[in-house]
């Protein structure tokens, strides 16, 4: 099974993002993950997709597997999402990180984890290559 750990805040924000409207992250958060959830149905079973949000839990809608959202509340997302990373590999399992933040990207390679753009991970679950 092939796990991605997505730094969902980092995949809502880009491209033009404006932090004076939540309510625009809020629908892109909703728009991803519905899309993402749909994209990656056919493949439950064979993948497991983890996604990390900052902040405090809030309404996203609900979703079946193989996505699952997480809210970490003792750390930030990239601290959940390298500690995610860690763990799977250490037990031998793979890791691939999604994000557009450099430095993640970095530390997670550093771990031994693969690391896809939010575009790449979107262009493998539609051509079912995930």
């Amino acid at each position: 099974m092939r796990n991605y750990l997505v730094d969902g805040t980092n995949a809502a924000r880009r491209g033009g993002f404006d932090p004076r409207f939540p309510q625009v992250e809020q629908g892109r958060t909703q728009d991803l993950l519905e899309k993402w959830s749909r994209l990656a149905e056919p493949l439950n079973g064979r993948i497991r997709i983890e996604v990390f949000f900052d902040g405090p839990r809030r309404e996203v809608g609900s979703f079946s597997p193989p996505v699952f959202v997480r809210f970490p509340t003792d750390q930030s997302a990239d601290d959940a999402i390298l500690g995610s990373a860690r763990r799977l590999l250490n037990e031998g399992k793979g890791a691939v990180v999604v994000t557009a933040d450099g430095a993640l990207a970095r530390e997670a390679e550093d771990e031994g984890a693969r690391v896809l753009s939010v575009s790449a991970f979107e262009q493998r679950l539609r051509d079912d290559r995930a």
